[in-house]
């Protein structure tokens, strides 16, 4: 009786394949805060958070992850599979096919999801107290990375201070930075904000008004916040997401002329 070895080998090859392609998959948890919220992956609804999703795309591959809840802004985002190795496919790289799948999804993801203002737009503004209003305030950009635009912090604090001229009086920039250099601390000292507050204050200020704009999730947020430099408490704060400046500084006007 003879053998054959080329059917013996192909019959080898194709037990390996059987046995290292299901390990190609991988899986990724989805959760929100707040939960329940409707996932849609690549187009189709795949349920409520928390989920786990699991594909046998490649290496590479994003994923399309929306997700909806009522009284919440939609976030649209991706998650690419990128973030682990596949230990199988690697034990398998004998072979061409698993190479491709090498890495696989982050184990967990987890998003934040943006509360919708009472008129239903995703800014939301919190308003502690008014008295400081007409006060003398400093403008600060801790971070400008909007996802698309201009990133030029000057460019960011001069745009907010134009547009709460007619509620505070706004001191340049300049005097804050006199200060800092007076007490031997250049820009890369007032890196926080608590160096940032004392400098106001020193400078004669009686609040500063921090800004923040991040590229987060593929969403631009953008957050304003008003520390009173005498106490550090927190007269009001604004957050937004994908929304113009112009629009984020209205619903704070709007709440402080309430």
């Amino acid at each position: 009786m003879t053998t054959c070895f080329p059917c013996k080998s192909a019959l080898v090859w194709g037990l390996a394949l059987l046995i290292l392609l299901p390990s190609c998959a991988s899986s990724v948890s989805i959760s929100s805060s707040p939960s329940q919220a409707r996932v849609y992956l690549d187009g189709r609804y795949a349920g409520q958070t928390p989920l786990r999703h699991r594909d046998a795309k490649p290496t590479g591959s994003k994923l399309e992850v929306r997700l909806e809840k009522e009284g919440h802004a939609p976030l649209t985002t991706e998650i690419v599979k990128d973030a682990r190795v596949n230990l199988w496919a690697a034990m398998g790289s004998v072979l061409v096919i698993p190479l491709a799948w090498l890495l696989k999804y982050p184990r967990r993801v987890d998003f934040e999801m943006m509360p919708l203002a009472a008129d239903g737009s995703s800014i939301v503004v919190e308003v502690q107290t008014k008295e400081a209003v007409g006060a003398n305030i400093f403008v600060v950009a801790l971070d400008n990375a909007p996802c698309n635009g201009a990133s030029a912090s000057s460019i960011l604090e001069a745009g907010v201070g134009i547009r709460l001229m007619g509620k505070y009086q706004v001191l340049e920039r300049q005097a804050l930075d006199v200060v800092s250099s007076e007490h031997h601390r250049n820009m890369t000292g007032l890196h926080d904000e608590s160096s940032i507050v004392d400098a106001g204050k020193l400078s004669g200020a009686q609040g500063v008004v921090l800004i923040s704009r991040i590229c987060e999730q593929n969403s631009t947020l953008t957050t304003l916040r008003y520390v009173d430099c005498e106490s550090g408490a927190l007269h009001w704060a604004v957050l937004a997401q994908d929304q113009p400046l112009d629009h984020v500084v209205e619903a704070l006007i709007r709440q402080l002329d309430a």
